[in-house]
C-alpha cells in the first residue's frame, strides 16, 4: 500500500489559476488544491466532484440548485454533468475528489 505525505509532495500548476498537489488510483483521485481571489468560469465535466473545504471562501453557483457561501469543513457533492462556478472570496485550500480521475491532471501520478 503505498503511503504518501501531504507535507513532502510536490505542489504544482494544475491550471493556469491553481496550484496543487495529487494522489489517485486507477478509478478516484485526490487533489488538494489552492486557489486565489478571483473568478471560477462555469463549466461541467464528465466526472463527479466532491469538494472538502480547508480553508477559505468561496460562492459557488450550482445548476438547478442555486448560490451558496461555503467555508472550512463545508463538503459540496457536485455530480457530472452538473454546471458549476462562482468566485472565491478569500485564498481558498480544499480537498477534491474525482471519480473517475479526471484526466488533465493525471500527468502528475507520475511524480509520484
Amino acid at each position: 500500500m503505498p503511503v504518501h505525505n501531504w507535507d513532502k509532495l510536490e505542489r504544482v500548476a494544475l491550471n493556469p489559476v491553481i496550484t496543487g498537489k495529487v494522489v489517485q488510483t486507477e478509478k478516484a483521485m485526490v487533489a488538494r488544491i489552492t486557489c486565489p481571489v478571483g473568478q471560477v468560469n462555469m463549466h461541467t465535466h464528465d466526472f463527479d466532484q466532491i469538494t472538502n473545504m480547508l480553508r477559505g471562501k468561496m460562492r459557488w453557483v450550482i445548476e438547478g440548485e442555486g448560490e451558496f457561501i461555503v467555508g472550512p469543513n463545508d463538503v459540496m457533492l457536485m455530480k457530472a454533468g452538473l454546471a458549476h462556478g462562482g468566485e472565491v472570496l478569500e485564498e481558498a485550500e480544499y480537498l477534491d475528489v474525482f471519480v473517475p480521475p479526471r484526466q488533465d491532471f493525471s500527468w502528475y501520478k507520475q511524480k509520484l
